[in-house]
């Protein structure tokens, strides 16, 4: 059986308990509490809902700060997380005592007291974000609030507003109005974002890593690219269900990046493989980062709906990355047998397809189970605690019926399962759950400045009835915007500042809001930030630079259908029928191929310019769906295949002419 045991050994295991050891007891304990009061409270809905967001965020800054003491952090940052943790339990104390005269008595005006106790809280929170993510997203929050304060003195019609006084701008920031810090986005990741983590803390702690690496090295071990198709389908099944680009290159990349190199590809492409695949994952349904709950939310259409809505993209994108990583092996003349030692689980490789299946039954069922659970409009968070539960129930009974080991190996097997999912999905969830209360701080002073409302419009202004342009400049700005952000951060700033503007102009509202989600996401990709490709670079022990070029390139449907979306919304099913959906879907496909063709140099041989120049010809003219368009470019396409055909075939023949040639030297 598989030992899913933590690669680090945790405190409670451990024999010696110095001061590092108890913190790190601490914080696991304090981690575990947090994912068990999400558990009960999503099931039972215990605490109103001002409560359970205070206690989400509180929790998730304590479990942080605890997380500071346990490392090998300086000294003085060891004593501004006490004195975080602290100010976090006063807070919380307050908002709990005092939580009926809030929500009744001040619910408009709050007292001298609420206000130094939203300023305890914020200072907590923006340590603990700073610890966990850096400063940037802290820095822009304070930023904001400064905008609050100072806007009467600022110039020029987007950054002029009345002013906020301070009163005012700290009810805004947590209470009394339950904004900001303990707004609708704290809310949204306490009540679903939470859980979704748990989720996939309870895939990985169940064996679900090594079962997905194994799946995807049977799927694509053997092709001519193995090891980069390997890292493709595995980081896309593990990215379909987690909730971070930078955790899926980590978790996945280690492994698949090493691979892609001893096999022959370069450092910095094998990065931007694992970079591409695993952003590609925060796109694809049913969870895409987590964000698919928040576009959800700020479009009112049913969950279905974007599903549906982001399926044939997603397809596309991998279909693409699929066959560049192809293209890419061949030119380099890449022959890779069979792959071994894929994953931490060797013994694995020995399963066949029915053992292997048997053996991870629960993982299957678990996300079976999740998803048909969101396609029947059950509440999101609910459908991924009755997944995550379900999981852990078929697990046990694994452990406890099949296992073969002694009862004793076997209870402890069962606890470190359980106990390590608690864990890991509570420390998680305690990351994310400070950086979302900081950015709830930064949309909510965007909103009632007015700030966001006036972006829109001066977007509008600048494109001039002009689409094309309009489009071009919220890009732009999303990409800026989503810089070092994780996925629903970043989603929903560019959704507040970008999305309204291309509606002004007749967008349909989900395929704005996905323009701007893609575009989100490949931030991550692009320099000068580029998170997703450093981390995959440094793994991989190549140059940044080149590795994030790279990642883009291999990333090209993910900058280019985001224009499609909005001159043809019949590739996310918003118009037309099924014909419709298939034709532009195929069409796209064809054209970014086509184009990453050119980009390579390489189809069935070696592209001359001219060859190349057809096909980036050709797949444009795909991008641009109709019917004249669309047949010149397939013509294009085929042209240059054909050609490239016969010269292969006409070279083949050379060669076995002179193969026969000297055959008959030989036996004269």
């Amino acid at each position: 059986m598989t030992d899913n045991t933590p690669s680090t050994p945790d405190p409670l295991f451990r024999g010696r308990l110095g001061w590092n050891s108890i913190a790190a007891a601490v914080t696991a304990v304090t981690a575990a509490a947090m994912t068990v009061l999400h558990l009960v409270q999503v099931q039972f809905l215990a605490l109103p809902a001002g409560l359970f967001k205070t206690a989400h965020l509180v929790m998730g800054t304590l479990v942080v700060c605890f997380a500071v003491l346990e490392g090998r952090s300086h000294p003085i940052f060891k004593f501004l997380a006490m004195i975080a943790a602290a100010m976090t339990i006063v807070g919380a104390g307050y908002i709990f005592v005092e939580y009926e005269n809030l929500v009744t008595n001040r619910a408009i005006f709050g007292n001298a007291a609420d206000a130094a106790i939203s300023i305890v809280l914020l200072l907590a929170a923006l340590y603990a974000a700073w610890r966990a993510w850096g400063w940037g997203i802290p820095l822009l929050a304070l930023l904001a609030l400064l905008y609050g304060y100072f806007g009467y003195v600022l110039p020029g019609d987007l950054l002029f507003h009345g002013g906020i006084s301070v009163g005012r701008l700290m009810s805004y920031t947590a209470i009394p109005f339950f904004q900001g810090l303990l707004g609708g986005l704290t809310e949204l990741s306490a009540s679903t974002i939470f859980i979704f983590l748990f989720f996939g803390a309870v895939l990985s702690s169940t064996g679900g890593v090594d079962f997905i690496l194994e799946v995807a090295r049977r799927l694509g071990g053997r092709t001519r690219a193995g090891p980069a198709q390997v890292a493709v389908i595995g980081s896309s099944l593990m990215g379909m269900i987690s909730g971070s680009t930078v955790a899926n290159i980590a978790s996945t990349g280690s492994m698949t990046i090493p691979m892609m190199k001893r096999f022959g590809f370069r450092s910095e492409f094998a990065g931007a493989v694992e970079a591409a695949a695993s952003m590609g994952g925060q796109l694809t349904p049913p969870v895409m980062g987590l964000a698919a709950f928040l576009i959800v939310g700020l479009t009112g259409a049913p969950y279905t709906e974007v599903m549906v809505a982001a399926l044939i993209p997603a397809l596309i994108y991998y279909a693409y990355l699929i066959a560049a990583v192809h293209i890419r092996a061949v030119k380099e003349q890449i022959v890779v047998g069979e792959l071994n030692n894929v994953s931490s689980a060797d013994h694995l490789q020995a399963l066949g397809w029915l053992a292997l299946i048997l053996r991870h039954i629960h993982i299957i069922a678990g996300i079976g189970l999740l998803i048909a659970l969101l396609m029947k409009q059950l509440p999101a968070g609910l459908a991924a605690l009755h997944g995550s539960v379900f999981m852990l129930v078929l697990n046990a009974c694994r452990i406890l019926l099949f296992s073969g080991k002694s009862s004793q190996h076997r209870a402890s097997e069962l606890f470190r399962s359980i106990y390590g999912a608690l864990t890991a999905g509570g420390r998680t969830g305690a990351q994310v759950a400070v950086i979302l209360a900081i950015i709830g701080i930064l949309v909510e002073i965007l909103t009632v400045t007015g700030f966001a409302q006036k972006l829109s419009g001066s977007m509008l202004d600048i494109a001039d009835g002009r689409p094309w342009l309009l489009s071009l400049i919220v890009a732009i700005a999303c990409m800026v915007f989503g810089l070092g952000l994780p996925t629903p951060a970043a989603y929903l700033i560019v959704a507040l500042l970008g999305a309204p503007a291309l509606v002004e102009t007749g967008v349909p509202l989900l395929a704005a809001h996905l323009f701007v989600f893609y575009f989100a996401n490949v931030s991550a990709l692009t320099p000068p930030i580029a998170i997703a490709a450093l981390v995959a670079a440094n793994i991989a022990k190549g140059k940044f630079l080149p590795t994030a070029l790279a990642a883009i390139r291999l990333s090209l449907p993910a900058f280019l259908l985001p224009f499609l979306f909005l001159a043809h919304p019949e590739i996310l099913g918003l118009a037309g029928g099924p014909k419709e959906w298939i034709f532009y879907g195929l069409s796209a496909f064809a054209g970014v191929t086509a184009i990453n063709v050119a980009i390579e140099g390489h189809a069935l041989g070696r592209l001359n310019a001219v060859g190349r120049a057809l096909m980036a010809l050709g797949g444009g003219s795909m991008l641009v769906p109709g019917g004249g368009s669309t047949l010149v470019g397939l013509v294009l396409i085929l042209a240059v295949l054909a050609t490239q055909g016969l010269l292969l075939r006409r070279d083949l023949r050379g060669v076995s002419d002179i193969s026969d040639q000297h055959d008959k030297e030989s036996r004269r």
